[in-house]
């Protein structure tokens, strides 16, 4: 059973691919607990065949493709999730790098969605640093109307999805519009139990360059981007998000589209009848009726500029729209710089513990020695006595022994004087013998 499975939608990518392969044949947790499914969008390149290579070589790497060109990457992305069999998953793009400790980083969590933060990288050598949270925290949320929750960066390569939960709500990507990530991660929020964020915790490097989706403005980009945002309104009212925290979202988003339409105008990439077509359409006037725009005069007045071709006074008033939430962001800017004192507080209380543990460790095996070094030393002492009454009992049979030496030197002499003596006897008695014969 694999650990989690990373789902990786490629199209015409063959001088990106091995880069985001080798990334995660190099991740702590051990490339074999890792599920590998590439599904390929018809690449016109040598990208399938890179893909069916490594899924020749590798047991672990799955290989898809879709019957037809979508333009986007929910419908494989959609193939991919229908194909996990791990407990959680990943997405990422096939020209995007997960740092090398990536998935340990979010799987060490316990909760429906772990999401990190991420680097752009474009073309030019320029590295931006994006944090998933606005307030730049680190939190775990059980609340989810909380809005700089549902304002988070959509990146979804910088997240791990439980997938029970996916399953369990049948969420899905929307297909064949850009924005879908978007879409995915605010129902997948909105179902959620529990989710942690890791603002200081880096999960991906995403490459931005000439060839990205970013990159292309099209009719088909903007009115799916105009989709996508109908589909969100959708979800907040589902689930009765309060106007406050959706108009706080949507201005963000809402301030991109309108980028994105003059980037169209002043680089002449869309002509004014073809842009006049997309902000006329069906789609936007049904978005401009959602509740959430339709009870502020302001997001109002917006929507008629766009209506009208004011591309530029849309993107003032669009700037200048001033919310009673941004009041409660302050409040949370503070509330997080005293979350921050704090965790920096028992960070140190923490630390502080630490030492004193190891001081009470030290003062320990300072006693213990101590007590070793008494121990000994009464030993020494005890055996400095032994040798004391040692060498008392030493110099006692030294003395002893002179003594029995003198005494026996004293018997030697008595001996040999009683010898002398009895020799003499036995002469004289010998001598009378043979005198008397």
């Amino acid at each position: 059973m694999y650990k989690l499975s990373i789902i990786i939608p490629t199209f015409n990518l063959e001088n990106y691919i091995k880069l985001a392969f080798d990334s995660i044949k190099s991740q702590t947790i051990g490339f074999e607990n890792i599920e590998v499914i590439f599904v390929d969008d018809n690449s016109t390149d040598n990208t399938f065949k890179i893909i069916t290579d490594y899924s020749n070589n590798y047991r672990n790497v799955k290989v898809f493709k879709t019957d037809e060109n979508s333009g986007f990457a929910g419908k494989p992305r959609n193939v991919g999730l229908k194909e996990s069999t791990a407990e959680y998953v990943m997405f990422l793009d096939g020209d995007d790098q997960l740092l090398v400790d990536s998935c340990e980083v979010l799987l060490n969590n316990e909760c429906d969605i772990a999401i990190g933060s991420h680097i752009n990288c474009y073309d030019n050598g320029v590295f931006e640093h994006i944090p998933a949270l606005q307030l730049g925290r680190t939190e775990v949320f059980e609340n989810i109307n909380d809005p700089n929750l549902l304002n988070i960066t959509p990146a979804i390569s910088a997240k791990l999805f439980k997938k029970e939960l996916l399953v369990k709500n049948d969420i899905k990507f929307v297909e064949g519009v850009p924005a879908q990530d978007l879409v995915f991660l605010l129902e997948s929020l909105l179902n959620s139990k529990k989710i942690t964020v890791m603002n200081y915790q880096y999960i991906y490097f995403r490459n931005i360059h000439k060839n990205s989706v970013s990159y292309k403005i099209s009719e088909k980009y903007l009115l799916g981007l105009i989709k996508s945002y109908t589909s969100i309104a959708e979800l907040f009212e589902k689930f009765s998000i309060n106007y406050n925290t959706q108009e706080f979202i949507f201005k963000k988003h809402i301030g991109f589209f309108t980028t994105q339409i003059l980037r169209a105008y002043n680089l002449n990439i869309l002509t004014l009848e073809e842009l006049n077509r997309i902000l006329n359409s069906d789609s936007f006037k049904e978005l401009a009726k959602k509740a959430v725009f339709k009870n502020n005069s302001e997001f109002s007045e917006y929507f008629q500029y766009m209506f009208d071709g004011k591309y530029r006074d849309a993107k003032t008033a669009i700037d200048n729209i001033k919310l009673d939430i941004e009041i409660d962001n302050s409040y949370l800017i503070m509330k997080n710089k005293n979350n921050n004192l704090i965790n920096q507080n028992n960070n140190l209380a923490n630390q502080n513990n630490d030492l004193t543990n190891q001081n009470n460790d030290l003062t320990n095996q300072n006693n213990d020695l101590k007590n070793q070094n008494t121990t000994l030393t009464e030993q020494n002492n005890n055996v400095n006595n032994k040798l004391v009454e040692l060498k008392e009992y030493t110099d006692k049979t030294d003395l002893k022994n002179k003594e029995l030496v003198k005494s026996n030197e004293s018997l030697k002499s008595e001996n040999s004087n009683l010898k002398a003596e009895l020799h003499e006897i036995k002469s004289k008695r010998l001598w009378k013998l043979i005198n008397k014969f």
